[in-house]
């Protein structure tokens, strides 16, 4: 759950492209939760729907912007919800002493700003514990539940190391727009770089160099002000346990992440899996933490796969699904 940026050059790796339909559409929605200002962008498509639709929570400054491949790839399919929740984007600040439980109730004031009965909720690394809580606060406006990169207890080393990067470079704000010497904000990326991606088994992971050398160009560049939003996410972390020890009975979740995730490992999001008592779990093959940017293809492929009822059985590019919770 460390931070990832929030906006992905599209040009800056290899991958296939995918057109959005020409009938999409978006609308800025603008929402307020205890006087925090905070927007939510909602794509749709002329095309019927074929499942409910989904608000995506993504990495701390992942902003509603962030997602552009998954949302070529799925906005033709379902209406599509990505949010600004404050401390991210466009939103204004959360303050340090609000938690998970905060970020949740500001994420399901979008369904009610929006009108939405139910929706399938995507919670990706950072927003795992938002969509964990949101679920288990109100599971009936859940129709479906996809945590990727999830666990309940953070390694405080690790964690820690994040906070002190971004620390770091909210305060060596050289020039008057915030930019740092070459040597510098190289240094800086590098760690934050570090923190992401499963180095020692980088071979084994697809896109590694191109993903890592993207991470590090957009590290590089990052705002103070947006550093400091990295930093106090990190002490949210620190501060407390991301998932609350209760169970969640009444939504079907899936849990996944890269077989070489060593943020989230694998047998953490295998712990998560098992305090859902209708939940899947599986493994992306050739892939770590940052999944969604190394298998983009399979990613999207996987949660349309999951919203749409269709078997996640015998996929190439997955190990075998497992069963993990148990119904009460």
């Amino acid at each position: 759950m460390p931070t990832v940026p929030a906006v992905w050059n599209a040009s800056e790796w290899n991958a296939p492209e995918w057109t959005a339909p020409e009938e999409t559409r978006e609308e800025l929605v603008p929402l307020e939760w205890r006087g925090l200002r905070y927007t939510c962008r909602v794509v749709t498509s002329d095309r019927p729907p074929v499942t409910e639709p989904l608000l995506l929570l993504g990495g701390a400054l992942q902003d509603m912007y962030a997602w552009p491949r998954l949302e070529r790839r799925l906005s033709a399919r379902m209406p599509l919800v990505f949010v600004d929740l404050p401390g991210v984007g466009t939103a204004d600040d959360l303050p340090a002493e609000q938690g998970f439980d905060a970020l949740a109730e500001a994420a399901l004031r979008v369904t009610d700003r929006l009108g939405f009965d139910r929706v399938n909720l995507l919670g990706a690394s950072y927003g795992a514990p938002i969509a964990y809580r949101a679920a288990l606060s109100r599971p009936a406006r859940v129709a479906r539940l996809v945590l990727a990169g999830a666990t309940h207890r953070m390694n405080p080393r690790l964690v820690s190391d994040c906070e002190q990067v971004w620390s770091a470079r909210a305060a060596l704000a050289d020039d008057v727009d915030g930019t740092l010497s070459d040597s510098g904000s190289d240094e800086i990326a590098g760690r934050a770089v570090a923190t992401l991606l499963n180095t020692a088994l980088r071979d084994q992971v697809s896109q590694a160099a191109t993903v890592a050398r993207m991470l590090h160009r957009q590290f590089a560049r990052i705002t103070p002000a947006a550093a400091r939003r990295h930093a106090v996410c990190h002490r949210r972390l620190l501060a407390a346990d991301p998932l609350p020890a209760e169970r969640i009975d009444a939504v079907r979740a899936l849990v996944f992440t890269g077989e070489h995730d060593d943020v989230s490992t694998p047998d953490e999001n295998r712990a998560v899996a098992a305090a859902i008592a209708d939940s899947t779990f599986l493994l992306v093959r050739e892939a770590d933490h940052m999944v969604h940017l190394e298998r983009e293809a399979e990613y999207a492929d996987l949660i349309l796969r999951f919203l749409t009822d269709l078997p996640l059985d015998n996929l190439p590019y997955t190990t075998a699904p497992e069963r993990l919770g148990s119904r009460p």
